[in-house]
């Protein structure tokens, strides 16, 4: 038994993401099992060639069921995949039911600490969400993409955690758009769990800014280096989402689509040990499949804001 049961959701273009995601749980996390939903046959052929410890790859027809699969028909790719979300989360709760907490983890998430500190604040707590945080530039996207951000969503084994997970579930199977609807107060899969801290007794909203940090707060952060760990002002980090992070080729990247980030720190220390890390996946990747080539996005179609290139 784990004490922390984590989902994700992955499909061929996001398979050089998922695996630095895998590495820095097994840098930062002692005692978890990750469950991998493969949307795709190539992402789930992909993951058997790396022999990880404490990884589950599940093939989407071991989960689908008529009320997704109905679903399914009228969405997109990208639609459906958010659909799942809360799905597989619940089938994770349901099918691997010894643990003592379960995690949605999107692919794009990078630890750079112990994940348990994100449970650790209030271990009696049923849910778990964690605020946007928007920066100044980001202020207006509450009312869009709302308070809380999905990347990660964490419950503990109780009945009450069931009761919110199956509501999330239904929810984004009767409506789950890539569209931002402020009247309707819906964004795909996210903006469902801000009923939750009325509808439930025990939700806690994490405390640290060292939780999902990303593109959208991170500006109105100091970020530095203390003994070999990365800090937030004087928090640590325990995981930044690299949303908006691109793949234009094995050696070039778009860090953020929407502003140049030109904190130097933020770049060095949280940035580059992700970009080192991919390329490795990358490199490792095409080494046994020569011609996987998805998940790259070419230039002409990326802003041009942020593009970093390694030396080779």
């Amino acid at each position: 038994m784990s004490k922390y049961h984590f989902s994700t959701i992955v499909s061929r273009t996001h398979i050089f993401k998922l695996m630095p995601m895998i590495h820095s749980l097994h840098e930062h996390c002692r005692d978890f099992h990750l469950y991998v939903l493969c949307v795709d046959k190539k992402a789930y052929e992909l993951l058997q060639q790396v022999p990880w410890e404490h990884v589950t790859a599940v093939q989407l027809h071991e989960m689908e069921d008529p009320e997704l699969l109905e679903a399914k028909g009228g969405r997109t790719f990208h639609e459906y995949c958010w659909t799942l979300k809360p799905a597989f989360l619940f089938h994770v709760m349901t099918e691997y039911d010894e643990a003592e907490y379960f995690a949605h983890l999107d692919t794009d998430l990078f630890f750079f600490s112990d994940a348990g500190e994100l449970f650790a604040e209030k271990p009696d707590a049923s849910l778990f969400l964690t605020d946007h945080r928007n920066s100044e530039r980001f202020a207006s996207y509450y009312k869009l993409t709302g308070q809380y951000n999905t990347g990660f969503v964490g419950a503990r084994n109780t009945e009450e955690a069931y009761r919110a997970v199956w509501q999330w579930r239904q929810d984004c199977i009767s409506y789950c758009t890539v569209e931002m609807n402020e009247e309707k107060k819906t964004y795909g899969d996210q903006r469902y769990v801000e009923k939750w801290p009325a509808q439930f007794e025990n939700v806690h909203v994490t405390e640290s800014i060292g939780a999902n940090a990303a593109l959208w707060n991170i500006e109105q952060y100091e970020v530095s280096l203390r003994d070999g760990a990365v800090y937030v002002n004087d928090t640590p980090l325990i995981f930044y989402h690299f949303s908006g992070f691109t793949l234009v080729t094995e050696n070039e990247f778009n860090l953020c689509w929407y502003y140049h980030i030109d904190d130097e720190a933020t770049v060095n220390m949280i940035y580059v040990p992700y970009i080192k890390n991919i390329k490795k996946w990358i490199d490792g990747i095409q080494k046994a499949f020569p011609d996987f080539r998805d998940g790259f996005i070419p230039k002409y179609a990326v802003p041009d804001t942020h593009f970093y290139t390694v030396e080779t």
